[in-house]
């Protein structure tokens, strides 16, 4: 050990000049206004103790993660693992389906706390995390911390993000709020080559994928990767450089290896297996006209006043980041440090293209080409990133006003004059919109939307003339309050003019126009609202192994501690979809997780489905099955039969009867005999990914589980069982069959994917060398700053 004697103020800039310390003190006080807004938001629901929950009830948070958080919960707290989900599907994989979460730590507050609270708390956290990541960012970037704090606000309220508050999306809410320290670590490797980024990077990316939305992973990825290549343009050793960020990501693939290779195996066999359709994936493209939200966020309406009519969902089409917060990004891109401005503009440009999916030639190539692309819909979630740079751009023109207000009154003229011509633009829009012919060009775009048909609603909202007349009065009133804000901060640039501190004035009305914006898109629901005591009675009268079909609320069989064979969820297994789409007369080609039912079929006995509740007016109409199988079935006919079409062919022949015969696609060890007596099995005991089966049979049969199969399920012989190992096949192409010997059975079935035990062992061990190696570079850098070197 050497003792290294230096001028510490020159040399390592430690906070022991008045200077470092005012510089560490604003920052504290940037990450305290970032919380002080995040309080203010959602302090109603986090500290008076209402039972309500952030998002519409209407939508994914209250049909599904509400029910998918307290499965896993329970699940957590007699000590498993929840691999897999019986509630729903006939059975279905649950860690490897991702959006659950399981695994993310944050999520582990459904432990200790009611379910409520630690949802308003998991989202009120996450806004909170965007916008400080994004602030962290925008301060590296060496933007004032005035600036920064703005670039933080207008992200963590921009209608991009913010929005799928309402819309419940928790996994995408959580993923995306990661994003900001990913690219901060990705610009702090490049420009110091310290691998403490390339370690915060990975971790940052871990929790991204613990958090379960592998789409804003993959996102992510890509806006990463386009800013790594930017910088790497003037960086200097760039395969260095390039190495670390690819490093980052090994890394971080390591530390989330256990959720990754449970998705990839649980997708495998998924309807996503090999790729969606490109129909599907060019579903939810970013629609051209919606750039208009730019300007105004409810012209195509805003969910409350006036019904979205626009394409698709308005919190996958909203770029808004307020009219203050635009201004200043066009300032930064015009104005702004030279290097801020080449990077995120471009940034900007190519993220939208790629937002707009379909509705360019580009998206073709990708789906084709690049890999990921045909995995998932929904290209329009790249304006997430695009109003990340966005917010960060703003805060970069804010930053320049900051450094010189005086001499930019050009600034103000083409601010008053947008608002001139927005003002026009909205006079002229109210004047057509309430014009007596139904034929206006307001009508005419309302009908070209409904064309398109990207919308769920009803012909009546597009064709109405009152429904016509009033959305056209809501766009255009949206537009005046564009253009009065265009000249209130036209007026406040010249205020400029005559004192430097109207700059912060600019800042704050920025910041105070998006969290407005923000907390009147903001919904809550009551969570009693997703329970039906009426369908407990009815079940609890009557009792029974079977399964329902309950849309109207499709995942509530999970609260209920029933099973459904359909639900809610944004993957299903490709063998099991198929099924149920050949039984409602659809082609299974095209099957996937939306499926409409409309009849009862022979074939659906073998699932246990009992009962259909059909949706009415005036409450459910129920339906009864003539028959439905139990649970364990021992068969002693058996046929081997490949080819999908093939199966289903001859399971929908007049001479198979599912009770007396089943479907394999490889010949059974043992094979069963035809024998007088087929034998008994019982199930004594079961837990969800997991039944205990006891059977005895004077000859080979075949026991057919009446459950969804997947190639996870494996059965382990148990003590006094005749067989030393069972084979779990498929059988009539969707449940599980196990061939069986003479004598007594005794095993467990259990679902634990070969993906998910590797997958374990590689994330503990990532893990702890992960911590060691933080923890040596924590020391290390402890002594450096001691003065001593090792």
């Amino acid at each position: 050990m050497r003792i290294r004697v230096c001028n510490w103020n020159k040399t390592l800039h430690l906070p022991t000049t008045e200077e470092a310390k005012n510089k560490t003190r604003s920052r504290w006080i940037g990450a305290c206004v970032l919380l002080l807004l995040t309080l203010c938001m959602f302090g109603d629901v986090l500290f008076t103790g209402s039972p309500r929950v952030l998002s519409d009830g209407q939508n994914d948070l209250a049909s599904q993660f509400i029910y998918w958080r307290a499965f896993a919960a329970d699940q957590l707290r007699h000590g498993r693992i929840p691999l897999w989900n019986p509630h729903v599907f006939s059975g279905t994989p649950f860690l490897g389906w991702a959006q659950a979460g399981v695994l993310y730590p944050p999520n582990w507050l459904d432990l200790v706390l009611p379910l409520p609270l630690s949802i308003n708390l998991g989202i009120a956290l996450h806004v909170f995390l965007a916008g400080l990541f994004t602030y962290l960012w925008a301060l590296q970037r060496k933007l004032h911390p005035a600036a920064a704090v703005l670039s933080g606000a207008l992200f963590m309220f921009s209608g991009a993000y913010f929005l799928h508050v309402y819309a419940g999306h928790l996994s995408l809410l959580y993923a995306i709020a990661w994003m900001p320290l990913v690219l901060t670590s990705v610009e702090g490797w490049i420009q110091t080559r310290k691998r403490c980024w390339i370690m915060l990077g990975a971790a940052a990316t871990a929790m991204q994928i613990f958090a379960g939305d592998m789409q804003a992973c993959f996102y992510t990825a890509i806006a990463a990767g386009l800013l790594a290549a930017f910088d790497l343009v003037s960086a200097k050793e760039r395969s260095k450089a390039l190495l670390g960020f690819v490093a980052m990501y090994i890394v971080a693939t390591a530390l989330g290896a256990v959720q990754l290779l449970a998705s990839f195996q649980a997708a495998s066999e998924s309807v996503r297996a090999g790729g969606i359709s490109y129909r599907f994936a060019s579903m939810v493209s970013f629609a051209p006209e919606n750039l208009l939200t730019l300007l105004a966020p409810g012209f195509f309406g805003d969910m409350f006043t006036v019904t979205y009519w626009g394409q698709w969902y308005l919190w996958e089409m909203c770029l808004f980041i307020g009219i203050s917060g635009l201004s200043l990004a066009v300032y930064g891109a015009l104005c702004g440090q030279r290097e801020t401005w080449r990077t995120l503009l471009p940034l900007i440009a190519v993220l939208l293209v790629l937002a707009l999916g379909s509705n360019t030639p580009l998206f073709r190539v990708l789906y084709h080409c690049i890999p990921g692309f045909n995995r998932f819909r929904g290209s329009a979630k790249f304006i997430i990133e695009a109003s990340l740079f966005m917010a960060t751009l703003a805060g970069a023109g804010l930053d320049r006003l900051l450094q010189s207000p005086p001499r930019h009154k050009w600034f103000a003229l083409g601010l008053a004059l947008a608002g001139i011509l927005v003002g026009g633009a909205a006079l002229e829009l109210r004047a057509t919109a309430l014009s007596t012919n139904p034929e206006n060009g307001w009508a005419r775009t309302m009908q070209h939307v409904y064309m398109t048909q990207a919308s769920d609603l009803p012909a009546e909202v597009y064709t109405d003339p009152s429904s016509v007349k009033q959305a056209g009065a809501f766009a255009a009133k949206c537009l005046f309050v564009a253009a009065t804000e265009f000249l209130v901060l036209s007026a406040l640039v010249i205020l400029c003019g005559v004192s430097p501190k109207f700059v912060y004035v600019i800042g704050l009305t920025a910041i105070m126009e998006i969290f407005v914006f923000a907390r009147s898109s903001r919904a809550t629901f009551d969570p009693s609202s997703t329970q039906s005591p009426t369908l407990q009675a009815f079940l609890d009268r009557h009792p029974g192994d079977y399964r329902i079909l309950y849309q109207r609320t499709p995942n509530i069989a999970m609260g209920l501690g029933k099973e459904d064979v359909w639900g809610y969820a944004p993957l299903t297994l490709k063998r099991y979809t198929e099924f149920m789409a050949f039984t409602q007369g659809q082609s299974p080609d095209s099957a996937n997780q939306y499926l409409d039912f409309s009849q009862f079929h022979p074939l659906h006995a073998m699932l246990r489905w009992r009962y259909a509740f059909v949706p009415g007016t005036n409450g459910d109409r129920i339906l009864t099955a003539k028959s439905v199988m139990p649970h364990l079935q021992l068969i002693q006919e058996y046929r081997v039969i490949h080819g999908r079409d093939a199966i289903f062919q001859t399971m929908t022949s007049p001479t198979f009867d599912p009770q007396q015969q089943v479907i394999l696609e490889t010949e059974p060890v043992p094979a069963p005999t035809p024998f007088p007596g087929k034998g008994t099995a019982s199930v004594v005991g079961s837990s969800p990914g997991q039944l205990t089966v006891e059977a005895d049979l004077p000859h080979p049969a075949i026991l057919l589980i009446t459950d969804a199969y997947s190639n996870g399920w494996h059965a382990r012989p148990l003590e006094g069982s005749a067989q030393s190992s069972y084979q779990v096949l498929p059988a009539n192409y969707t449940l599980q069959a196990i061939p069986l010997s003479t004598g007594h059975h005794h095993f467990q079935l259990e679902y634990l994917p070969a993906a998910y035990q590797r997958g374990k062992w590689i994330s503990f061990t990532s893990i702890i060398v992960f911590l060691l190696t933080a923890g040596y570079y924590a020391q290390k850098n402890r002594l450096s700053v001691s003065g001593e070197t090792v």
